[in-house]
Parts: C-alpha cells; structure tokens; sequence
C-alpha cells in the first residue's frame, strides 16, 4: 500500500480497536446493570426484537455497502466519485418510503407476547428510518479513506448512547432507554458525517441532475446480489439466537448471549481489519497491478488468522471464568457450547479473506448465491440440532453449513481467479493450521486438567497459552508475503524499540525466505 493508504488504515484500525476495548470493559459492568434492571425475560425480549432491525436494513438491498468499494475504485483510476454517489442518492431516495413502510408493518406485526416491546420498538423504527438515507455519508467517507475521522466519531456516538441508556435506565425507563440509546447511536455519526463531507470533501457530492437510468439499474442490480448475501449473512449472524429463542424461549437464549459476548466482541477485530481494508483493496484493484492485490491480500490472510487463533487458543481458558465472574455460573453454556461457537468464528475468519477479495474482484452474484446456500443450510441445521442438542445446536448448524457449503465454494472462486489449484490455498494455510490444532489442543486439555475455578486462577493459563502461541507462531511471521511487508515497514522503526523486541523482530523479518 501507499503510505497515505496505510496510515490512514492503521489509523482507523486503532480507533476501531480503541472503540472495541471501551465496549468490552463497559459492557462488562453494562449488561449485568441491565439484567437487574430489566430482568432476564424483557433483556431476552430486547435480544430478539434487536434481530429484527436486522432484516430491516435488508431494505437497502446493497445500495450502501457497494458505496466504499465503487468510491475508493474511482478514486484509483481517477474517475469522478460524485457520479457513484449520484446513483446512491438516488436509489436511497426510492428506497426511504418502502422502508418507512416496512418499519411500521414490522412494529405492527410484533408477536402478542412481545407486547411490551411494541412501543420501545416503534422507537427504534423511526430512528431506523431516519438514519437510512443519511447512512450513505458514512459509506462515502469510508470509501475516502477518512478512516480516522470516522472511527473518531463512532467512538463518541457509542459513549454517547451508552450514556443516554445507562441515565434512563437509572430514571426507570426500562427498554426505553435501550431504545433510545441505540437511536443516539445510529443518527449522531450519519449526521457527523454530512457535515464532514460537506465541509471537507465538497468535490465528492454530486452536482444537480439525476442519474442515468442506465448506470442506476446497474448499481441496483449490483446492489441486489450484495442484498442476497446480506440475507443469508442475517440467517447466519442472527437467526441463531431467533432460533434459539422460538425453539426454547427468550430466557435460554441469555446463556448462549453471555457466552458468545466475549467471543463475539474479540472476533470483529480480524473482521474490523478486513472491513477497514476493503477501500485500500479497491483502489489497488483500480491503480496497481493484480499481483500486487493478491499479495496484499495474501498477507492480511495471515494476519487475520494468526490474531483469529490467538483468539480461539486464550478463549478456551478463560471464557468460563469469565462468564462465570461477569454474570454468574448459570449463564455460562459450557465448554463444549464455548468451543463450538470458537470453531465456527474461526471458519468464517478464513471464509472472510476470500470473501473479501472475492467481492474487491466483483464476485457479487457468486458470493450472494453462495451465502444464501449456506444461510439456508445453517437455519435447516439449527431448527434440527436446537431440540436435540440445546443451544449447542445452533453454534453446531452455523458452523458445518460454512465448512461444507461456503468455505469450498469460495476456495473455489479465488482458486480460478488466481490462475492456480483449489488446494493452493490450503496449502498456503497449512503451516498456520498444524500450529494452531497443536495449540488449541494443548489449551483445551489444560482447562480439562487444570479446570480452573475462578478468573484469576486462569488469566495466568491464559497468559501462558498466549506466550506458547506467540512462540509457536513466529515462523508463521516469517513466510511471504506478510514476512517482507513486515521487515518493510519495522526498518524504519526498529531503532526506536526496546532491544528485546528489536531483537525477535529482525529475526523474524531477516529470516524471511526470499
């Protein structure tokens, strides 16, 4: 990448990292204060009905997501962006009444026994309707590369919103303050960013005038493939817990939240990386050559699933204390429950590399009817597990619908793009993947031995398990085309690092097979 490229990526990753670790520690104190003051069964309710927000924004049938990749693909060949969002804004602006109407069918046709939902409900709706359109700014600003500006304000709504709730709950609001909270949440960075692209991107709006209809149908029909892989993402991401919830009722499924809360919160930073990613893979796609994109993406593939393993590895150890620490012993799943839902993360991490290079290449048709298989695999699994085995269930449905449906089909796809072997991809992994199971496995049989009971008693397992993967992973570091990058950008660095870490990381950039 250009340095401009990755500074203003590293930048964004470090807010977005930064909003993330607030999340994790306040939510470690947020959602037991909800629990006592809601109650488990309207904090169950509040978990379902969020899901249904979910197949709300299905409405926009991918007219936003395709904004950064178009917007940072222009920006690579020179192109005007004020044309891309030319047929954005007008597409939304088709869009933004059949959403109002399908928000108040949705508050309309809430089950009798979500009655008390209703109204909190409506409230998010209509900040729901509000936000769509003004959700194309962020896109924008995304597609820019303004990566630090806009993790700068995420960071503030989310403080924000949580404010907003915590000071309602306390006045008594009860699922009022969540809803409102989250509105807070979801209209102060749109309206941010407005203001930031008008004052300091003026060139990217367009001018008066309307779209082709040529160029808009396309876009839509772009759109459309990217809202058919946002469906089968919503079967996935949250119908386990719609699943769940209707199988074994709104109670059951606070266990399966709390144990998934640490793992969930932990696995969007590999996808945060590849997310802040995607507009730099753009404009390569449009400026440099397609090995150079295949070799930046080589080596996030890398990094994504060296931190994804780290996760899995310390996650086994310490999610059962945790859980147990947080919100008390009868809200942890178990390990087995633990270790399915570590699986299928670290799944859909590989799946998401290819996923994402796939989509930089234009891959929308095949990546949608892809996902839409395994979406509809996975449901058909969940709704023949849950009864049989519990929630264990719907962590089993998700993960052997992306082993068996997505995650050949894509390899696939990257394969013929690449010129090159299906199997050359696992054979590109392999070295991380023996490294891994030995890991996982020696960390799985810890806590089976050590069984540790409270949650100083494992952060040291934890530490250690991390310091034995870290060592086991150093070779991995080494490997093209991630190791060259790294010896690239340390140089100029290694001067300024203690002498340990100076140290291990000229061995590990030197020793790099060339």
């Amino acid at each position: 990448m250009a340095d401009g490229r990755l500074q203003r990526f590293v930048s964004g990753l470090g807010l977005g990292y930064l909003h993330t670790i607030l999340a994790l520690v306040v939510g470690l104190w947020l959602t037991p204060f909800l629990l006592r003051q809601l109650g488990t069964h309207d904090y169950g309710l509040w978990l379902l009905a969020s899901q249904v927000l979910v197949y709300l924004a299905l409405m926009d049938l991918g007219v936003v997501a395709l904004v950064p990749r178009e917007v940072a693909f222009a920006v690579g060949q020179g192109a005007p962006v004020g044309d891309v969002v030319r047929r954005a804004m007008t597409l939304v602006a088709w869009q933004t009444p059949l959403v109002a109407v399908a928000a108040a069918v949705a508050v309309w046709l809430l089950p009798e026994d979500w009655e008390l939902m209703r109204r909190p409900f409506a409230v998010v709706a209509a900040g729901f309707v509000l936000a769509f359109p003004l959700r194309i700014f962020t896109a924008l600003l995304q597609g820019l590369q303004d990566l630090a500006f806009l993790g700068a304000v995420q960071v503030t709504a989310w403080i924000v919103g949580t404010v907003t709730t915590i000071a309602l709950a306390v006045a008594g609001a009860g699922l009022y303050a969540l809803a409102a909270g989250w509105v807070v949440a979801q209209l102060l960075p749109a309206l941010v960013a407005w203001r930031r692209v008008a004052v300091s991107f003026p060139e990217a709006l367009p001018r008066l005038g309307r779209a082709s209809c040529q160029d808009t149908w396309q876009s839509l029909g772009r759109g459309t493939w990217i809202s058919v892989a946002q469906v089968a993402q919503v079967l996935l991401s949250g119908t386990d817990l719609v699943v769940a919830g209707r199988l074994l009722g709104p109670e059951a499924i606070v266990p399966y939240a709390c144990t998934s809360k640490l793992i969930s919160l932990l696995a969007n930073q590999p996808q945060l990386f590849m997310q802040m990613a995607l507009p730099a893979l753009s404009e390569l796609r449009g400026s440099a050559a397609r090995a150079r994109l295949f070799d930046v993406s080589r080596s996030m593939t890398q990094v994504m699933l060296l931190a994804s393993g780290g996760i899995v590895a310390v996650v086994l150890v310490v999610n059962g204390p945790f859980v147990s620490w947080w919100v008390g012993e009868s809200r942890f799943g178990g390990l087995t429950l633990t270790a399915l839902i570590l699986a299928g993360m670290l799944v859909r991490h590989v799946n998401t590399t290819i996923v994402y290079t796939l989509f930089c290449f234009g891959y929308e048709r095949r990546l949608a009817l892809t996902g839409i298989a395994e979406g509809a695999a996975g449901v058909a699994l969940m709704w023949l597990l849950v009864p049989r085995m519990g929630l264990q269930g719907a962590a089993a449905g998700m993960l052997i619908s992306t082993l068996v449906v997505s995650l050949p089909a894509n390899v696939v796809a990257l394969a013929r793009e690449q010129g090159a072997s299906p199997w050359a991809f696992g054979a590109s992994i392999a070295p991380w993947l023996a490294r891994f199971a030995v890991v996982a496995a020696g960390a799985a049989a810890l806590v089976l031995t050590v069984q540790p009971t409270g949650l100083v008693a494992a952060l040291p397992l934890a530490m250690a398990v991390a310091a034995a993967y870290l060592a086991v992973m150093l070779p991995v570091l080494r490997t093209p085309p991630l190791g060259p990058m790294l010896h690239a950008r340390l140089r100029p660095w290694l001067p300024r690092m203690p002498r340990v870490v100076r140290r291990l990381a000229m061995e590990s950039s030197e020793a790099t097979p060339r």
